[in-house]
């Protein structure tokens, strides 16, 4: 007898009825199957394709937001490109980089901070199955959280920069007082670039996408830690080069590698916040 011709005994169940659950065919006409075997089996395959489906659900959202907010992204990209022309046309040296990478970084924790704000405003950021959060409620733990987490965020900041105090004078040579008295102009105007890029992506991924709706405050406030990573990286790489290797450190093809890896990092930060937010908006949590 044909295999697939033979009957599955299941109690309480016929064959078009294990058809109409779901589960494939060639699964279902494999010889007998029992009640309590069919059950697990069901229970195990539907769980394993919803998550499937969720997962590829979030990464569809993501997709379609991404294409409609690449210039977020793009502006990003802009900045960190528009970085290594400004250290082409100007001479910039590599002190000079690290510096205006610390700065980026000021610049994240302030669309950070914004970000909170927002959601606290105009979505629900403290949204749980336990506690009900009333929008004024939620804007007082926001200020307050802020508050706390700015203080953090600026010790890292200025921890990060006495370490770059150190680095200039033990390793280059270099006067940081003077440099940063004689070229903070050129420092600081290089770093609106990425004042621009953050700001931008801010408007066009949080405001104008909606994230703000779906964001919640436990991710937020680790965002602008985990967002400063590729900076961190950036500038542990750019002083470990000079040590090492102090005639290419200087070097345009050096930086050029320098600035096409950081913005690399950027872009995977910027793609994961992407896909955590859709993810909060499908799932609400």
């Amino acid at each position: 007898m044909n295999s697939y011709s033979s009957p599955i005994r299941c109690e309480h169940r016929g064959h078009g009825d294990l058809h109409q659950e779901g589960l494939p065919t060639a699964w279902l006409d494999r010889g007998n199957v029992t009640a309590a075997a069919y059950d697990a089996g069901t229970v195990g395959y539907l769980a394993g394709m919803g998550a499937a489906s969720g997962e590829l659900a979030v990464r569809e959202s993501a997709d379609e937001r991404f294409g409609t907010t690449a210039l977020g992204a793009l502006s990003l990209a802009a900045a960190n490109l528009g970085l290594l022309l400004v250290y082409v046309s100007f001479d910039l040296t590599l002190e000079q980089l690290v510096l205006v990478f610390w700065w980026e970084s000021f610049w994240i924790g302030l669309f950070c901070a914004l970000k909170l704000l927002v959601a606290s405003l105009a979505g629900n950021p403290f949204e749980n199955r336990w506690v009900q959060v009333s929008p004024a409620a939620a804007l007082l733990v926001s200020i307050a959280a802020i508050g706390f987490i700015t203080g953090e965020f600026l010790a890292l900041f200025l921890l990060t920069g006495a370490a770059l105090w150190f680095a200039l004078t033990a390793l280059s040579g270099v006067d940081p007082g003077e440099l940063l008295r004689d070229e903070l102009p050129l420092i600081l105007g290089t770093s609106l670039l990425f004042l621009a890029g953050h700001g931008l992506s801010f408007v066009v991924n949080f405001l104008a996408a909606g994230e703000f709706r779906s964001a919640r405050a436990a991710k937020l406030l680790v965002l602008p830690f985990r967002r400063c990573l590729a900076l961190l990286a950036a500038i542990g790489a750019a002083f470990a080069a000079a040590w090492l290797l102090p005639g290419i450190a200087r070097t345009t093809g050096f930086v050029a590698v320098l600035v096409l890896l950081k913005l690399l990092g950027d872009y995977r930060l910027h793609r994961r916040e992407r896909l955590e937010l859709a993810a909060a908006g499908r799932t609400g949590t």
